[in-house]
């Protein structure tokens, strides 16, 4: 019975291995930041940011960053954030939660304990993290545009489920491709029946 789920099993380990290793690492990352005097926001999210508001310039709108806002607010959380403004109006502010490294983390994971070959894992990853920025690049303009030109009406629904949605749907195609196209596994023939 062992050997029957030893693959599942065999999975899961390497899954929350890589996991639980990147995400303590990446918590650590973020903490530096946060224990900082004065706490400031981390450079990734500050990437993230920056991309984001020159994609709200490509689309002609008029853009500004106020970097380390939480500075300006008298918060109890320790949560850090720079505010992005479009043509003069607040549109989002981009908080590490923002960056869309967790689910990064969450989509390396599942390829490396998935497997495949070598060369293709080292095409698929990075190619599978760009294509997760971009389209949390998008999300984060859309988000923008809803304060901006619609007064934040659904904000709190396209920011907590509309959009999340289509960020871990992402995700979901890119591990479907993993396993259906790019790992490189070929599945072994049944030979069982054939044993007699």
């Amino acid at each position: 019975m062992l050997k029957q789920f030893r693959p599942t099993i065999l999975f899961l380990v390497r899954f929350f291995g890589v996991y639980g290793v990147l995400s303590v690492l990446y918590g650590w990352y973020i903490g530096s930041y946060d224990r900082a005097e004065p706490p400031v926001t981390d450079p990734v999210t500050q990437m993230v940011t920056v991309n984001c508001t020159r994609a709200a310039g490509l689309f002609g709108y008029e853009w500004n960053i106020i970097e380390n806002d939480h500075l300006n607010w008298d918060r109890e959380e320790e949560q850090t954030f720079d505010s992005v403004y479009l043509d003069d109006h607040y549109a989002i502010s981009v908080e590490e939660g923002c960056n869309g490294v967790n689910i990064m983390i969450l989509f390396l994971a599942f390829v490396v304990a998935f497997g495949g070959r070598l060369v293709n894992m080292l095409i698929f990853i990075p190619a599978g993290i760009l294509f997760i920025h971009l389209s949390n690049i998008a999300r984060l303009l859309l988000l923008s545009l809803l304060n901006v030109e619609w007064g934040g009406r659904a904000f709190h629904f396209f920011h907590k489920y509309g959009f999340t949605a289509v960020i871990y749907l992402s995700v979901f195609i890119l591990w479907f491709l993993w396993v259906t196209r790019f790992s490189g596994r070929q599945s072994k023939p049944n030979t069982s029946n054939n044993e007699q």
